[in-house]
């Protein structure tokens, strides 16, 4: 098997028909959120919603046994991915809206606490689905439905915390649970953890353990650059200044070992906001929102500008080994290079 051979689909196997699945997955997504409405609509307002004390729950539930029961048949008998993964979407966020109407006091309480319920059933009753059909899509909706009920099991809507969520992803969370060295400790060794095991995940070079090693190494590589971010900040300068260029290249040599973009704009994103706060104690600069999205932007174009050179230095070092321990050829940097004209291809267009 060649390394091109094994760049596969990310749902973790080849996808036959991709506008079909897609238009099968969407139509079961919205086919849940009309029945949640009517579900919604019957259960009425007030003293309505507070008396309907048995059958929303049971009727969610016997919606998520049937999304459960439907996948069997979607994905193990016609093999169709994403409709599953729409599947595994809705059989938990099915179960979470169950327990968090199971109750009056839950149903009338605050909205909040209820979310936080849903968010955490939800995610918990994901990994079932992922294992039981190997849905690898699944893993990034895992963590971050997760850590959304951690969070708002913690924070609830603190506004300033809220404030120090850094997007709507699972490292974007992380950075705002992160409020003491114990939290920052605890991250940091889940995201070890986590990078390990989508390295030995990537290695394997089966189908489901690539497509799940896929979002394992990029909200790892995220989670662990934000945790050294975090410890270096703590440091005196200059040699905060100095362990934040290590970092920054230890990312580049990593992300060019894994041959992961993504990865790259993961920990180089992270890192950016404790070096800038550092570089500001240093000069005395202040940063608007528009000087930060301008930055972000910049950076973005940076990375993507150099990957293709560094990674076509690397391959040629031995030092890029990608996912299932194969080398990729020279000319191809990653995913970028269908958009870089390389001599070498140039030479292979005129010979042909």
């Amino acid at each position: 098997m060649t390394y091109h051979q094994m760049e596969i689909d990310p749902s973790g196997r080849p996808l036959k028909r991709t506008g079909f699945e897609a238009v099968f997955a969407i139509a079961l997504l919205a086919a849940w959120a009309f029945l949640m409405g009517g579900v919604f609509n019957l259960m009425g307002r007030g003293e309505e919603m507070a008396a309907a004390i048995a059958w929303p729950s049971f009727s969610l539930v016997g919606l998520a046994c049937l999304s459960w029961w439907y996948a069997e048949i979607v994905v193990g008998r016609w093999g169709l991915i994403w409709p599953g993964s729409a599947l595994g979407l809705i059989g938990p966020l099915s179960l979470g809206y169950a327990v968090a109407l199971s109750t009056p006091e839950l149903r009338m309480g605050p909205f909040m606490p209820r979310l936080a319920l849903i968010s955490l059933v939800a995610g918990v009753m994901m990994i079932p689905f992922l294992f039981r059909f190997r849905l690898p899509g699944l893993v990034s909706p895992i963590m971050t439905f997760t850590l959304v009920g951690v969070f708002l099991n913690l924070y609830g809507a603190d506004m300033d915390r809220l404030s120090q969520v850094e997007g709507f992803s699972p490292r974007g969370i992380v950075a705002a649970l992160m409020t003491d060295p114990r939290a920052i400790l605890l991250f940091g060794c889940l995201a070890v953890g986590a990078v390990v095991m989508a390295r030995r995940l990537d290695l394997a070079g089966e189908n489901f353990r690539l497509a799940a090693a896929r979002p394992l190494h990029l909200i790892g590589g995220g989670v662990l650059a934000l945790v050294a971010g975090r410890l270096i900040a703590m440091l005196p300068h200059p040699l905060d200044l100095a362990l934040f260029a290590t970092a920054w290249m230890v990312s580049w040599a990593w992300v060019l070992r894994i041959n992961r973009v993504a990865v790259l704009f993961a920990m180089h994103f992270a890192l950016v906001k404790p070096i800038v706060f550092a570089l500001m104690d240093v000069f005395g600069f202040n940063l608007s929102i528009a000087d930060w999205s301008l930055l972000l932007v910049v950076i973005l174009i940076v990375d993507m500008a150099l990957w293709p050179r560094a990674h076509r230095l690397s391959r040629r070092l031995d030092w890029t080994l990608g996912p299932g321990g194969l080398k990729p050829p020279l000319e191809r940097p990653g995913f970028l290079w269908r958009y870089w004209p390389y001599a070498t291809e140039k030479k292979e267009e005129a010979a042909a």
